[in-house]
Parts: structure tokens; sequence; C-alpha cells
């Protein structure tokens, strides 16, 4: 997986009991559906909380989304 750390737009389900899910997001011009959410877990950086996703497309492909809370920027992270 390559490091990518750009910032994306995507579309996801915020639930009301706090859960988060990514349903597609768009890398430059390409829109990527999200299959498949295989983990997702929390980091906090100084001071800086973020909810990582690691997601699944075409059945091989894997992507590393990235969620800040404090600023709600997404980041393509891994590709």
């Amino acid at each position: 997986m390559k490091i990518i750390n750009q910032p994306i737009k995507v579309m996801a389900i915020f639930y009301p009991n706090g859960n988060i899910e990514p349903v597609r997001f768009r890398l430059d011009d390409l829109v990527v559906n999200v299959e498949k959410v295989m983990k997702s877990y929390e980091e906090k950086i100084v001071g800086n909380n973020r909810i990582i996703f690691v997601c699944q497309h075409n059945g091989k492909d894997i992507y590393e989304l990235k969620y800040e809370l404090k600023s709600k920027i997404w980041y393509l992270f891994k590709q």
C-alpha cells in the first residue's frame, strides 16, 4: 500500500448511535464504492482524534480512509 494522505470527498452514513460508515468516495475523477469496511479503529495523535477505516473495493483493492473528528475532514491515507 502506498501512502497518499490527500483530502477527499466522502459519502458516509452517520448513525444516531455515533457509528460512521463510509459508502463511497471520490478520488480525482474516479468514484470508488466501499463494498466492505474490514476494520475501523480510533487513533489519537497530538490531540487530533481520528477514526480509521480499512475499506475494500472490487474484492481486492484496499483503501485506508481517515476521518478527523475535530475538523470533519476525510483523508485517503493509503491506497
